[in-house]
């Protein structure tokens, strides 16, 4: 292992799988020979839409291939990404999330740039480090693959940079994992529908966590809960918010309250189910994310999680019954600002309020909706 930052455990990562990595954003510098020894092409580029269409004509020949570019980038180039979806090609591309400094919207902040592209038909996996970085991408690989649907996983990249230790992964692990070198040869698609090939990808992404979780006894699914048990009050969030959530939650336990949280990583296909299944005996929930849509009802994590609860109300195939909703409180963490021990506090007393409490909130500087 070495310490390395987000950029730098992508390049481990595609460097080791990957036959041509294409780059927009400073600090990806793949290795020259990938785990079998094969030369890794690094193609480099400003302009990401041509990019990606050079990315689609990669996989098409037959290579493994990836694309590194700033998620406000590909959200300008979503046309393109929207072509090469209905292409069934098993490409990974990875949405690095800068903060943004003073004076950028917070629309062009961190993850929300990335989350515009979740009315694609793409898969996205939401990172929470620098390990993630590596087995987020192992398993976007090898869910877009096996699935033809192309899977977006987002790198939270902060101001300051973070380094952690993290191996690139051996060659036995990959040939394992994705058996072999090269993608399995696929027909060209019968179809072009998008909806044929989202249907396929909840199957290859649950596939693929369960044998990355076999292989290397690291435990990964589509959210992450702490601790196992039901509790009265529980929080909810996505990416690094989710991570400080799951973090924080024990400190909260010590002091005598019943609470949990939940960090959702998979954005597409959504957890809904699963969320319901695991926050259901909840009476109090709070959703705190790091993207700020004023004029929306809520956040977009607390729209899905609300619409997931109706679902289950409603008796959706799938979903568990439920005979009520619990009480929704919509967070946000405001743009360049983390997560502290006492904003924690504050979110715990506020569910503890009851009906006293805010049901809309922000951390930040925003007075008027402080808690």
């Amino acid at each position: 292992m070495k310490p390395t930052d987000v950029a730098g455990a992508i390049a481990l990562l595609e460097g080791a799988t990957s036959q041509r990595v294409l780059v927009a954003v400073d600090g990806v510098e793949p290795p020259g020979q990938n785990a079998f020894g094969e030369r890794v092409a690094v193609e480099r580029g400003t302009d990401v839409a041509a990019l990606v269409r050079r990315c689609a004509e990669a996989a098409g020949s037959g290579e493994r291939v990836a694309l590194v570019a700033r998620a406000v980038d590909l959200a300008a180039a979503r046309s393109e990404l929207a072509r090469l979806a209905v292409r069934g090609r098993g490409v990974v591309v990875h949405a690095v999330a800068e903060a943004g400094g003073d004076g950028v919207p917070a629309c062009e902040s961190g993850i929300a740039p990335a989350l515009t592209l979740g009315d694609l038909p793409w898969g996205m996996l939401i990172g929470a480090g620098v390990g993630d970085a590596v087995d987020l991408g192992l398993v976007a690989r090898r869910a877009a693959e096996d699935s033809g649907c192309p899977f977006f996983v987002v790198h939270e990249r902060p101001r300051v940079s973070r380094v952690e230790p993290v191996a690139a992964p051996s060659r036995e692990l990959v040939e394992a994992f994705l058996g072999g070198a090269r993608p399995s040869a696929q027909p060209p698609p019968a179809t072009t529908s998008e909806r044929a090939f989202a249907e396929r990808a909840p199957f290859a992404l649950a596939s693929a966590i369960r044998e990355l979780n076999s292989l290397t006894a690291r435990h990964h699914d589509v959210i992450q809960r702490a601790p196992s048990t039901d509790a009265a009050l529980a929080m909810v969030g996505l990416g690094a918010p989710g991570a400080a959530l799951l973090a924080g939650v024990e400190r909260q336990r010590a002091a005598g309250h019943e609470v949990v949280a939940v960090r959702v990583v998979a954005w597409r296909p959504f957890p809904g189910a699963r969320l319901v299944k695991a926050l259901h005996r909840a009476l109090a929930i709070t959703v705190l994310e790091g993207v700020d849509r004023p004029l929306a009802a809520n956040g977009p994590l607390a729209v899905q999680l609300k619409a997931a609860f109706a679902d289950a109300l409603t008796w959706a195939p799938d979903y568990p019954g439920i005979g009520r909703i619990p009480r929704i409180v919509s967070g946000v963490l405001a743009a360049r600002r983390e997560l502290e021990s006492g904003d924690l506090d504050a979110i715990v007393h506020n569910l503890l309020a009851d009906e006293r409490g805010k049901r809309s909130f922000v951390v930040g500087p925003e007075p008027a909706t402080l808690l």
